[in-house]
């Protein structure tokens, strides 16, 4: 039952205002990357777009412009190469899992 209780309460999360709204592919994205980030790796745009065999290098790059416009990820320039673009999180990323992480908390209460 922890489980229901937890989709229960980010279903409520999701109807605040202010939340982030993503569609499912732009989520599965954003929970891939956080899993490299939380490791201290650093991940390249060209990156990934390869990261996700079922879906395409090109709606991977959609996405991440659309992640990106809702303020999700970043791109930084490499300091040697600019044409090599970083995909970071934002303040608003760390915010997103922090609750996702405290609806985990209180469903195992």
């Amino acid at each position: 039952m922890s489980y229901q209780r937890f989709l229960s309460l980010v279903e409520a999360l999701r109807q605040t205002p202010g939340f982030p709204v993503m569609d499912a592919v732009e989520e599965r994205m954003l929970n891939a990357m956080a899993a490299v980030w939380h490791d201290g790796k650093r991940i390249t745009v060209m990156e990934a777009m390869h990261m996700f065999a079922s879906i395409s290098p090109s709606t991977v790059h959609r996405r991440l412009k659309t992640l990106r416009a809702k303020g999700l990820i970043e791109l930084e320039s490499d300091l040697v190469d600019s044409r090599v673009k970083y995909v970071q999180a934002t303040r608003q990323t760390e915010d997103f899992f922090g609750r996702m992480g405290r609806c985990m908390l209180e469903a195992q209460h």
